[in-house]
């Protein structure tokens, strides 16, 4: 790597963190201003919080990534060219999503509709997917002690699923005031750490570092805002462009297998709401909440307020429900709880980049 390489990515760090923190910051007031707000349903006075926080995270990925198209343009132009397309494909539709709620089957499918550039280019450019041409993507993902396998076909299939699972599973775990970036900044850390260690190790791993390192900036400043008690909301905007983003470093950065293993607790909790609930359902369509709101009084003064687990057997079976199935607690208690679960996911994710680290 480069000095110049190294100089760009520090800057790009520092721009990313402060632009978003500063965006965040006045969007925060703004919405709140001109009523685009959420009701914070897990506080006992269900206080307003504005929502759409996401479209400063939207905004700032956006524009730093379209910076990057000519930042790197001798060697990843058309890595960023595309990573924009789809961020800004993935945020409309987050937009549609927050302003008109959409339904539980067209989400996901039009989710679909973000991999078109990714696969279009590709299609142009390479399509045998030679390693002397452009690999948007290479269909030879690393496994533990296996090493690569070829799955040419399957992954150009797997690409589209690969960003609306991902999309969703972060826009279903976006539940709670700091839930959203305190388990993404583990698996964009380990984004960071894997990449990097595979770029030196001779693999073409750097848009999915730059990816890395742009997500992360990002959700360290917007979680100065969302963590408890929460100023904005994330948002369907946000959620589901962090998942795509998510995506975009597997692919880029060919730590597919790595990435699955860092994001297994939204992936685990997506299935679960899915299987409990019989299908695709939007969390609208939902009559029974997973969780119950406790007030604990004192003297006729309200003391605190915990979550508890409903008991209600159509309740949803979320992750959420299942961390305060023993016991009620309060919703710190809960963010904290995820996060230790995802700095779990983060270590076996090392691990499983250990193991791929031998065979290559």
């Amino acid at each position: 790597m480069e000095l110049m390489e190294k100089i760009w990515l520090a800057i790009i760090a520092v721009f990313t963190f402060l632009a978003t923190f500063f965006i965040t910051w006045f969007l925060s007031k703004f919405f709140l201003k001109k009523g685009i707000f959420g009701h914070d349903v897990h506080k006992a006075d269900r206080p307003k919080v504005a929502e759409m926080g996401g479209v400063g995270l939207v905004t700032v990925m956006l524009v730093v990534t379209i910076c990057c198209i000519f930042i790197f343009r001798e060697d990843y132009w058309q890595h960023f060219t595309v990573a924009a397309l789809v961020i800004l494909v993935v945020g409309l539709i987050g937009i549609w999503d927050d302003l008109k709620a959409l339904g539980a089957i067209s989400k996901p499918f039009l989710l679909l509709i973000p991999a078109i550039p990714i696969l279009i280019w590709q299609t142009i450019e390479n399509p045998a997917l030679l390693d002397n041409g452009l690999l948007l993507f290479d269909p030879k993902p690393y496994l533990p002690f296996i090493g690569q396998v070829r799955i040419t076909i399957i992954y150009w299939i797997l690409i589209p699923f690969a960003i609306t699972v991902l999309s969703n599973a972060t826009n279903m775990l976006d539940v709670m005031n700091g839930s959203t970036p305190i388990t993404i900044l583990p698996v964009a850390g380990v984004g960071i750490i894997a990449t990097t260690l595979f770029y030196f190790k001779g693999l073409v791993t750097f848009p999915g570092l730059i990816m890395s390192i742009l997500l992360f900036s990002c959700l360290l400043a917007f979680f100065w805002f969302n963590k408890y008690p929460a100023r904005i909301f994330c948002g369907d905007t946000g959620s589901l462009t962090i998942g795509a983003i998510v995506a975009l470093i597997a692919i880029f950065g060919r730590i597919e297998i790595i990435i699955i293993v860092a994001m297994m607790p939204h992936i685990m909790n997506s299935f679960q709401i899915i299987n409990s609930v019989k299908g695709l359902r939007e969390r609208r369509e939902i009559k029974e909440r997973p969780t119950m709101i406790i007030k604990h009084k004192k003297e006729g003064k309200l003391e605190k307020v915990e979550i508890a687990a409903n008991p209600n057997e159509e309740a949803p079976l979320t992750y959420t429900r299942w961390l305060v199935a023993k016991q009620p607690l309060n919703e710190k208690e809960i963010v904290v709880s995820m996060g230790v679960v995802s700095l779990v996911s983060f270590i076996l994710a090392l691990i499983t980049m250990g193991l791929i680290y031998i065979t290559i």
